[in-house]
């Protein structure tokens, strides 16, 4: 699709309803939602004439499941990327990418991943037994360390629309600074995913490893010779410093009967052949603790009615995608335990009993 037709106003007015929807209780959303017709108008105006400039940012933190730096797209600008995104630059950006790229596009994800995972681990099986070793990567600070000038080569060569490569450019450089984009952003992720393409294909393609599977800046590689992924490592680390990028501390070699550890995920080989998904702990008793601070802000009346259960909720939902029965068991009667406890302490406060 060209440029023009991403910017037509029924493009744009489709990526405004899409960018509407589950924010719809933002006192923002509901008033551009309300002028939607007369700001979709102006948008497309404002294209048209080459007036168009990218609004200035909104920048926090969010601090689960860790610490980050967020940059949030206004809603204008954000009903324009996702025109951009869903009408053009998505096909263009992916058409190259790997099956084992695995996350921020359609059909794929978690649980793509942890299928995609558990796939690669029962052939491995197969072939190699339960002996082997893996390769376990992360990129130190991804986003953060992105330089702009490898960003915009990713875009241009994939991308043979002019205009569309040129907007896509503006909105790495709106950023501001010669290296890092924003988290937050439907492009960026798009080109986060871009930038380590070409590494997919070498990976997979020139050192023959075909147990590999990556998750943004996450990725795992599965092999029976030790010193061979030891050689892949220092072809991986000097691919990634031409880049501008280096791999985290978290980065390490370790024996496959300790299990494959992604996304909070441990996958275990038994002997049998079966594949067993298994939660982190940490993340248990970061969920405990969490209940336990959201119950209390609940019974103060920091937070609505129901946030705890919608937590546990998601907790369980999350939990079920492996195999965890009894972890599932302890959470529910951990939950049970803190409802009963703060609903005591709400009675006795109530009653002016300490």
């Amino acid at each position: 699709m060209s440029y023009k037709e991403v910017i037509d106003f029924d493009n744009l007015y489709d990526g405004l309803t899409k960018c509407c929807r589950n924010v719809r209780w933002k006192d923002s959303v509901v008033g551009y939602e309300t002028n939607g017709l007369k700001n979709t108008y102006r948008l497309r105006r404002d294209l048209l004439e080459g007036k168009y400039k990218i609004s200035k940012y909104q920048r926090f933190k969010v601090y689960e499941p860790k610490e980050r730096d967020i940059v949030a797209t206004r809603l204008r600008d954000r009903q324009f990327q996702r025109a951009l995104c869903d009408r053009g630059l998505y096909d263009m950006m992916t058409k190259s990418f790997i099956h084992d790229n695995c996350a921020c596009m359609q059909g794929r994800g978690v649980d793509y991943t942890l299928n995609r995972l558990t796939a690669h681990l029962r052939k491995y099986r197969q072939k190699y037994g339960t002996d082997g070793w893996v390769l376990k990567c992360d990129i130190h600070h991804y986003f953060e360390s992105i330089p702009h000038d490898v960003a915009k080569c990713a875009i241009l060569k994939r991308v043979p629309d002019p205009d569309i490569a040129m907007r896509a450019c503006e909105i790495v450089d709106s950023f501001g600074g010669d290296k890092g984009i924003g988290l937050g952003s439907q492009v960026s992720q798009l080109i986060a995913l871009a930038v380590l393409d070409d590494m997919d294909h070498f990976i997979k393609e020139r050192l023959r490893v075909k147990h590999y599977i990556r998750y943004m800046d996450d990725f795992v590689l599965i092999h029976p010779n030790r010193e061979y992924l030891r050689f892949c490592r220092t072809v991986i680390e000097a691919k990634l410093n031409a880049l501008g990028l280096t791999l985290n501390r978290k980065t390490r070699i370790y024996p496959l009967k300790q299990g494959v550890k992604l996304l909070k995920w441990r996958f275990i080989i038994k002997p049998s052949g079966k594949i067993l998904r298994k939660m982190d702990k940490k993340k248990q008793g970061r969920q405990r603790r969490k209940l336990r601070k959201i119950f209390a802000k609940e019974y103060a009346g920091i937070y609505p009615k129901g946030s705890a259960k919608v937590s546990f909720i998601s907790y369980l939902a999350n939990a079920s995608r492996g195999n965890t029965y009894y972890e599932r068991q302890r959470m529910t009667e951990f939950y049970n335990k803190q409802e009963e406890h703060f609903h005591e302490q709400h009675q006795l406060q109530g009653t002016g009993k300490s």
